[in-house]
């Protein structure tokens, strides 16, 4: 019974999200993550892998607009004791936080019901994959230590939250809504003179376990329908919602 009435919010939840279209530009990676979000969904072949309910935040002007409100509560709240207790945002190399990284990683051996896979788990995976991104964003405790950290990506139009993991021993410490909120405001600084980015995405709402969907909510952050569109060169037309057909 609870199985058939999740299915049919997650229905309703599809036939009401607004439909945007967002553009992505960029290097080859962008094209290939473009050609991921396209691609069909392995165990629901006739959609498309990132198409539906996709988790959403749209960027406002500034960053104190993003915190005000009676909606933002929960995350003011949270950044407010993090800030407290001495924790506070970074960006760093992750190249020289490998250890701090796996370190994290290996804190919570089951996250969102399912075991953690090898790769965030092995030191060697670790470095081949988020060792590579040049910076990452970080949320670092009174002793500089790395209690929980975030890759984000430039896709043109939306910066994609690709990884974004908090030591078990911190959570409880408000230190994702630290992360999270300060990716917020460093995503605003990023705007181009065409205003994109528009868009902060964290993944979906579909496959997310309650607490975890909770928590993007609590964020700000909202399902869409998304067309994503990869426009050449410098054809950078801003997403618009409510597109036909």
């Amino acid at each position: 019974m609870t199985r058939s009435r999740e299915r049919v919010g997650a229905t309703i939840e599809v036939i009401r999200a607004p439909r945007v279209r967002i553009d992505l530009f960029g290097d080859d990676e962008v094209r290939r993550i473009r050609q991921s979000f396209v691609a069909r969904h392995p165990r629901l072949p006739i959609f498309q892998r990132k198409r539906w309910v996709i988790a959403l935040l749209r960027l406002p002007e500034r960053h104190s607009d993003y915190l005000s409100g009676r909606a933002r509560q929960a995350v003011r709240t949270n950044c407010n004791k993090a800030s407290r207790l001495g924790y506070r945002h970074v960006t760093l190399p992750p190249a020289d936080h490998i250890d701090e990284i796996v370190e994290i990683n290996r804190s919570e051996p089951i996250r969102q019901g399912r075991p953690m896979r090898e790769g965030y788990l092995d030191r060697a995976s670790v470095a081949d994959s988020v060792g590579r991104r040049p910076m990452m964003h970080g949320v670092v405790d009174r002793d500089g230590r790395l209690r929980a950290y975030a890759v984000g990506l430039d896709l043109g139009d939306a910066i994609l939250i690709a990884t974004i993991l908090g030591h078990a021993d911190s959570l409880d410490d408000g230190v994702m809504y630290l992360l999270v909120s300060e990716m917020v405001r460093s995503a605003i600084s990023m705007r181009r003179p065409d205003g994109s980015p528009h868009w902060l995405m964290y993944d979906t709402f579909w496959g997310a376990k309650s607490g975890l969907a909770y928590f993007k909510r609590r964020l700000g952050f909202e399902p869409y329908t998304v067309d994503w569109r990869f426009v050449e060169g410098s054809r950078r037309a801003p997403a618009t919602e409510s597109i036909d057909g």
